[in-house]
């Protein structure tokens, strides 16, 4: 056994097992559209690491790889094409529509749809990523790892017979978002830096009137598993996610929408937008602590795979309207970042209603019409009605500095040119880490970023500092 682990991994590579061999190999395999073979300088496909070639296609195509020079991993003469195009398909996507997300022509994605057509694998990674396929296992398995039912859902709300129809547009970029969700929770379980804590939390099905207090008890249940100061405001609801281990992704989602939950097999994750109301950062808060409610305790009965926003309905839900889902979303985002004993001592000191409100905003880093409806809710239920329909607008403070920066978003700076948002954040760290620590191959970071490899090759420290400081180490 000892002879055929140095002949796979090389003489440089130690241990007794594959997965030790693999993890000390300095050797590289190459994937092309049907075979897997050893890395060669006139190679042209992408280049994978050792390990992460064991982690894709298994000891046995590695091992005939070598011997043989390569190895068949299509899992027949049908795959990619049929995977792409029944998945496009399922989405409701016209093979136009695809190419311009993807920045290919028409021909590029009718090639790759075409039964026995050979196209780049890249290209061929590329669309899959686009389609919320698993890229590496694009070909290799029937589908690809499709989640059949988001696609469905995704299709679904972006045909015409639905009330809230999303555009091809908006389609893609959640496919996309389900992608990275998925790679990033990946990553995160191969670095072993998964949080246990969301482990403790529970779906509850409790939408039960008064619908409000189901999600102020929710909130402040979460403050206690998260061991978070029962009164304290939050700095950086960012920075919390990234905690926990939530992949949030950033997408431009035009001015209607607020954010979204998404399922992607086992994995969910946040999609903020970061058009439209969320560029206040105050409203951008409490966007995500209103994801994070759907997340944390929604049943998947109620998310259906994919749960959208509209800023619209978030203001409905402010005002105490909308459906008793969004309302208990909204009150545990609202009391998770303002807990209501917090507010009880702002409205005993017996400021007036426009102080009141001032102080709850620039304290907690809550809006105007959320404080507002905040403190006339829950001085009512305690006993001291406070009347703040009438403080004005041009009265109230904007977001200072401090919640900004605390909030502040790599949109605003990242030190490679042509990293798509939704790429950016701790995803991006994660990749960082991963290539720096040679789990995965520069080709492979730099196809999951869309970035030059050699750009991002030195970047990558820089990268992991700027998105997962807690973990660049």
């Amino acid at each position: 056994m000892k002879a055929e682990l140095d002949r796979v991994f090389g003489l440089e590579s130690c241990g007794d097992t594959p997965e030790d061999r693999a993890a000390s190999s300095p050797r590289r395999f190459v994937r092309s559209q049907s075979q897997l073979s050893p890395d060669r300088p006139a190679a042209t496909g992408p280049r994978m690491t050792a390990r992460w070639a064991l982690k894709q296609f298994g000891y046995a195509a590695l091992r005939e790889a070598v011997d043989e020079g390569a190895t068949v991993i299509s899992v027949s003469l049908d795959e990619p094409a049929r995977s792409l195009r029944e998945q496009r398909v399922r989405l409701g996507l016209t093979q136009e529509q695809v190419a311009r997300a993807s920045m290919l022509t028409v021909n590029d994605v009718r090639r790759a749809e075409q039964l026995g057509a050979i196209s780049p694998v890249r290209r061929l990674q590329l669309l899959a990523q686009t389609l919320g396929l698993n890229d590496e296992q694009l070909g290799v398995r029937p589908d690809a790892s499709a989640d059949q039912q988001l696609a469905v859902r995704l299709r679904t709300l972006g045909s015409a017979g639905h009330n809230v129809r999303f555009s091809p547009s908006l389609v893609l970029k959640l496919a996309e978002a389900a992608w990275t969700i998925s790679r990033q929770n990946l990553l995160a379980v191969e670095l072993g830096v998964v949080p246990n804590i969301l482990k403790h939390f529970d779906a509850s099905d409790d939408y039960y009137a008064p619908v409000w207090r189901r999600g102020y008890d929710l909130a402040e249940r979460t403050r206690t598993l998260l061991n978070l100061d029962p009164l304290a405001p939050i700095p950086s609801v960012r920075e919390l996610i990234d905690q926990l281990g939530i992949p949030l992704i950033q997408a431009a989602m035009g001015a209607a929408f607020a954010g979204a939950t998404v399922v992607n097999g086992d994995d969910r994750g946040i999609v903020i937008n970061t058009e439209g109301d969320n560029q206040n950062v105050w409203v951008r808060r409490m966007t995500l602590c209103h994801e994070l409610g759907h997340l944390l305790w929604d049943p998947p009965a109620r998310l259906r795979r994919l749960h959208v926003d509209r800023y619209d309905d978030l203001r409905t839900a402010e005002a105490g309207g909308g459906d008793e889902v969004e309302a208990r979303a909204n009150a545990f985002a609202i009391s998770f970042l303002a807990p209501r004993e917090a507010v009880i001592e702002i409205v005993k000191r017996g400021a007036s209603p426009t102080d009141q409100v001032i102080e709850l905003m620039k304290r907690f880093g809550v809006g105007a019409t959320a404080a507002k409806y905040h403190i006339a809710n829950v001085s009512r239920n305690w006993g001291a009605e406070v009347d703040t329909r009438h403080v004005a607008s041009n009265q109230l403070p904007p977001p200072d500095d401090y919640w900004t920066t605390n909030e502040n978003w790599t949109a605003d700076y990242f030190p490679v040119a042509g990293v798509p948002i939704s790429r950016r954040g701790r995803f991006s760290g994660l990749v960082a880490i991963a290539a720096s620590r040679e789990l995965i191959s520069t080709d492979t970071a730099a196809s999951w970023l869309q970035a030059a490899p050699s750009a991002l090759a030195q970047q990558l420290a820089t990268i992991a500092e700027l998105t997962a400081q807690d973990l660049a180490v």
